[in-house]
């Protein structure tokens, strides 16, 4: 018993380490962001294992605290099949991220990445029906009680959605991190997907070198 207290106290430590901020604006580019410092020497990956991935779709609300539990149990009885999800968890990952730099870009994405993220939505519609509601016609998730693959078609869904219904001008990089984000302001002029954090850091920069050159043109 002491044991087990002991190793939920330290996952909970490594979760509060390691979930990721969520300044994308909506879960698809959260999720792509949870690699952080794309190209850079030293990169920050905040999922490193299938229980990672579930956890951050909790924080991401892509599922309730409940379904997380049940699906964390799976995960751990089903410990296989819970990696070759996450192996599909960091290629669609990185598949999402080139589709959205390309539209960032203006640029059509490779068909390769179409292809893939196609056959990714293949397998969503296996979990999504629409069903008639006196509100009208309602898309419901189905069968996903303890199906371990589930919540990464969640993630592919939100996407999706995010690709037909949103204005591709609005999904932009943030210029200091590189970070994705969905610019919700009202006239575009959002640059940073964490104007506290990435902005201000931007900023320091400048005043740094801007008061150093300052310096060194007193001295000549």
């Amino acid at each position: 018993m002491k044991a087990q207290l002991t190793q939920a106290r330290e996952r909970k430590l490594h979760f509060k380490n390691s979930v990721s901020p969520q300044d994308g604006g909506t879960p698809a580019l959260n999720f792509v962001n949870t690699l952080k410092n794309r190209g850079s020497e030293s990169p920050k990956d905040y999922l490193t294992n299938y229980e990672d991935f579930v956890y951050w779709c909790y924080q991401a609300k892509v599922i309730d605290y409940e379904y997380y539990q049940q699906l964390s149990l799976e995960g751990y009885c089903y410990g296989h099949e819970a990696a070759v999800v996450f192996e599909q968890v960091v290629t669609t990952r990185f598949m999402l991220y080139e589709i959205f730099l390309s539209i960032i870009k203006r640029e059509p994405a490779d068909e390769i990445f179409v292809r893939e993220f196609n056959s990714a939505l293949d397998k969503v519609s296996k979990y999504l029906r629409f069903e008639s509601t006196p509100d009208g016609m309602r898309r419901m998730w189905v069968n996903i009680d303890e199906e371990i693959p589930a919540p990464l078609c969640m993630v592919v869904q939100s996407a999706a959605d995010l690709l037909l219904m949103a204005d591709p001008k609005k999904i932009k990089r943030c210029k200091t991190c590189g970070g994705l984000f969905f610019d919700r302001t009202r006239n575009g002029t959002r640059r940073w997907c964490n104007q506290m954090a990435c902005g201000h850091l931007l900023r320091a920069k400048r005043h740094y070198h801007a008061k150093k050159q300052l310096k060194l043109g007193l001295q000549e």
